[in-house]
């Protein structure tokens, strides 16, 4: 059982007024004669119940707890969810405090760090009596023991952490939480990835369009989730870029590889590469494997399979760490009986192993051990450790031998022309004689419609009795369950949904309204915008006449002094005078169907338009999860269950935290150009589902 503290506060004592010294045994200190507890009111209200008030206040003069009569322990059928998760002390409460602690001081370390650091057991109860002060380490044993911390894991997960914070934070009545810096936090979560630093700029540009706020209406003191949150934003840069459709991406690395091929004819190792997609994620998957083989709380956060000797030598490698730091708890390790009986165990099986081996227990776990520092970019950090084991002299002894292309730094790789800046590659490539040709692809076609999913609402059973039919027949019961309905436990349904005359005659009128108030407003300046004449070819053409091909030239995407409502594309076209558009449009056929000449490089680029799969995930069970999965592309579920193990989180919280920036981003903004001048969001939609889930998700923003 746990120790169960009722009390609020006590009277001054100094910080290192624990009743122990150190030379000599256990004195009563000075402050310690003026100690007096004084109970909550809630603590005290529960002990009246068992003691009169006068008999309470000798238990208050008892600092030293040395009354046996009554046990200040509430009973566990006392308790409820709230007074557990804030009145027991245990390991949790300090790892609650330590989250809330960070984030009051904007630490760098946020609750997914923190969380990871108690997995590697860089912070855990082992090393806890190297904290305590030098007079109280004397006794530290007997403390903990006390304390019976020994019942209580070292671990915990995300979930309830969160959930303890949340009762701590509406405990000391804390309603606001610090929010980190999200774009530092983005770059250390792209550089963990081991993706371009372009990316970063991207990304950047996406928080800033419309920041989010965190405030969650529905509970108030939940602890927020920033790193998820982060992590959506580069998932929908990444879903953007590169369509994640399992062609797009694939047409758009296949074009990119071309063209490296041709950097490194012309160029050497110093030519510009690009970012290929595919063999990025062969360089994260192959890095997931090799640091995986070196750190078990890195294969566990990703699921990688290891070998059982890896195992053991990580476990062994804690307790030789252990005994190193001599912070073994006798009190943990039974009798003096049970321990020399451990050590005449541990002497005949290190003998047979040296024996049939030729190398101890030690010599075989420090051989395959690499010691990882704690750090904010784990598989970064440990991939480069691993890299520089390798490259020392002793490197030769390692299991594993490690490719070449696992050396490619794909972080310097180039980003720019995705994002369509081309300008630096095509004067690159136009030093060495090719042209560059780059082409938008559009999503795949033939994407199924599967609508918006909903778990459906678990409907309890009535608690009448039946009774039952004991003279019914095996086949009369099989066929009338047959005959019975089943229900689905998962649906998913079309954005049919309209509302009613009178409500959508309100939403009209509303709007209607909002339109002249801002057209009377005087200093709601509202013009058309200006149309201008673009001179090509000794010709003025006007600018809304221009098509808006696929595919346009590099060297006509120079900046204009006027603003373009669409992309300026294929402005070499020729012009008709006579206002007929058979001559350009044979033209245009012809530049389409004639293939690239080969010193021509054709790159294949995202126009920018991704799938979308909106839906609600609150209450929804593993089965249903199992069956949304399954309607993902393979690249995208790969991407979504990295980047959720690398935070340390599950794939379905990072979904909900994409599916809040896409709805925001596709269905809850009307008007992109203005829209920091509203007081509130305005749908640019009359859907009925789809504000009804732009709603949804609005109050998680």
């Amino acid at each position: 059982m746990t120790t169960f503290v009722f009390y609020s506060s006590i009277s001054y004592r100094n910080l290192d007024a624990s009743g122990y010294r150190s030379h000599g045994g256990a004195s009563e200190s000075e402050g310690e004669q003026s100690l007096h507890l004084q109970w909550s009111m809630r603590a005290r209200k529960s002990l009246k119940r068992h003691m009169p008030l006068k008999h309470l206040d000798k238990h208050s003069r008892d600092s030293k707890g040395s009354m046996s009569c009554h046990s200040l322990r509430p009973r566990v059928k006392q308790l409820q969810n709230f007074d557990r998760n804030i009145y027991c002390l245990n390991i949790i409460k300090l790892y609650v405090v330590l989250g809330i602690a960070l984030n009051m001081v904007e630490d760098d370390i946020q609750l997914s760090d923190l969380l990871r650091f108690i997995d590697e057991e860089h912070l855990t109860k082992r090393c806890m009596l190297n904290y305590l002060p030098g007079n109280v380490a004397a006794k530290g044993k007997a403390l903990l023991k006390d304390m019976e911390l020994s019942k209580i894991k070292d671990k915990v997960t995300n979930k309830l952490l969160r959930s303890n914070i949340a009762c701590m934070s509406r405990f000391i009545n804390l309603s606001e939480y610090q929010k980190p810096n999200l774009h530092s936090l983005a770059e250390r979560y792209i550089l963990e990835l081991a993706l371009p630093p372009r990316l970063l700029k991207y990304v950047n540009s996406l928080l800033d369009l419309y920041p989010p706020t965190f405030f969650n209406a529905m509970t108030v003191h939940s602890y927020p989730r920033y790193e998820a949150r982060t992590m959506a934003y580069i998932l929908y840069a990444m879903k953007l870029l590169f369509g994640l459709d399992d062609i797009k991406e694939r047409k758009i690395s296949e074009s990119a590889a071309k063209i490296n091929e041709q950097l490194l004819e012309v160029g050497g190792d110093e030519a510009p590469l690009l970012f290929v997609f595919t063999k990025w994620m062969e360089f994260v998957e192959m890095r997931k494997v090799i640091v995986s083989h070196y750190n078990q709380s890195f294969a566990r956060r990703f699921g990688v399979a290891t070998r059982t000797g890896c195992q053991v030598d990580d476990i062994l490698a804690k307790e030789w760490k252990e005994k190193e730091q001599g912070e073994t708890f006798d009190w943990m390790q039974g009798s003096a009986a049970m321990r020399r009986q451990h050590e005449n165990l541990t002497h005949i099986i290190e003998t047979m192993l040296k024996d049939h081996f030729g190398e101890s227990s030690k010599e075989s776990m420090e051989k395959e051990h690499i010691e990882f520092q704690p750090s904010l970019t784990p598989a970064h950090s440990y991939f480069n450790r691993i890299l520089l084991q390798e490259s020392r002299s002793d490197g030769a002894k390692m299991n594993i031998k490690i490719p070449e292309k696992m050396k490619v730094d794909h972080t310097a790789r180039n980003l720019d022309p995705f994002v369509l800046e081309t300008t630096e590659l095509t004067q690159y490539l136009s030093q060495h004689g090719l042209k560059l040709r780059v082409e938008e692809l559009a999503c795949q076609e033939d994407i199924q419609k599967v609508g918006i999913f909903r778990p459906i609402t678990i409907i309890r059973g009535d608690g009448r009795e039946y009774r039952a039919n004991t003279e019914i027949k095996t086949e009369t019961w099989i066929n009338e369950l047959k005959r019975k309905e089943k229900r689905p436990d998962f649906r998913f349904t079309q954005p049919t949904g309209t509302y009613g005359a009178r409500y959508l005659k309100r939403i009209t009128m509303r709007d209607a309204r909002r339109v002249k108030l801002e057209i009377n407003n005087p200093f709601w300046d509202v013009t058309e915008t200006p149309s201008f004449l673009l001179k090509l070819n000794d010709n003025e053409i006007l600018l809304d006449s221009l098509s808006s091909l696929q595919t346009f030239e590099e060297g006509t995407m120079d900046p204009l002094n006027i603003p373009l409502d669409l992309p300026r594309r294929n402005l070499e076209k020729n012009v008709n005078p006579d206002g007929s558009d058979r001559a350009s449009d044979q033209v245009a056929g012809d530049i389409n169907d004639e293939p690239p000449s080969p010193e021509t490089l054709l790159l294949q680029v995202s126009n920018f338009d991704c799938w979308l799969l909106h839906g609600y995930m609150k209450r929804i069970r593993k089965h249903d999860k199992h069956e949304l999965r399954q309607l993902f592309p393979c690249s995208f579920r790969w991407l979504l269950e990295t980047c959720a193990s690398t935070i340390g989180i599950v794939w379905e919280e990072l979904y909900e935290e994409l599916l809040i920036v896409e709805v925001m981003y596709h269905h809850s903004i009307r008007d992109w150009s203005n829209h920091r001048n509203y007081l509130c969001i305005q749908h640019n939609t009359q859907e009925k589902d789809i504000r009804a889930l732009a709603r949804t998700y609005k109050e998680l923003w």
